[in-house]
């Protein structure tokens, strides 16, 4: 280059989350969604970066735990409802109807906010909203099904009363839903896109 001559200068990108320069080499879209509040953002951007790209797991956890939570509350509401309903049938079976009505409530009040929020940016989610509430239960089934055998066991051998029992089971068996959910409810799809000649 002659000395008294200039070269224009490459522009700088700023990353429109956290105002540093943006890596030119780097390209990678992250790993979780933008919210409507650019405090929580920035805070992304930085779990992102000293996770390696590992905050929209954190995100989605953090949201299905909230969920969770109101559908356990909701779980527990309706079944010790259903325990208090007077039924002339035996006290293990009237533990299993309330169980059951309980976990069929509490899981579509479970799926109908994560499939709207939690889930709503995953690949799986291109699927039909009916194929994926078919899912979402099937998932469950494995989860309810667990929960109620460390229910059943927790009350009935250990003596626990049903309701602190249901709480302990559906605690074992948060991190067995959400990580199913992310392997078979809303999973990639993977089948080839076909190719239509007219």
């Amino acid at each position: 280059m002659m000395r008294g001559t200039t070269q224009p200068m490459p522009a700088v990108q700023q990353d429109q989350m956290t105002g540093q320069p943006a890596d030119a080499h780097t390209h990678a879209q992250p790993s979780y969604y933008l919210t409507r509040w650019p405090f929580v953002n920035k805070i992304l951007a930085i779990v992102e970066a000293r996770t390696n790209g590992r905050a929209g797991v954190i995100q989605r956890f953090s949201t299905f735990l909230i969920i969770g939570g109101f559908a356990a509350v909701v779980n527990l509401i309706v079944f010790q409802l259903g325990l208090l309903v007077p039924l002339k049938i035996d006290d293990k079976l009237h533990n299993i109807l309330a169980y059951l009505v309980a976990a069929e409530i509490s899981i579509i009040a479970n799926f109908i906010p994560n499939d709207a929020i939690t889930f709503s940016h995953l690949p799986g989610h291109e699927r039909p909203w009916l194929a994926r509430c078919l899912r979402f239960h099937l998932t469950n089934i494995m989860g309810v099904t667990l929960t109620f055998l460390i229910e059943f066991t927790v009350h009935y051998r250990l003596g626990i009363i049903p309701l602190f029992s249901e709480a302990i089971a559906i605690i074992i068996v948060l991190f067995f839903n959400f990580t199913v959910h992310h392997l078979f409810t809303y999973r990639h799809i993977s089948t080839p896109k076909e190719s239509y000649t007219a």
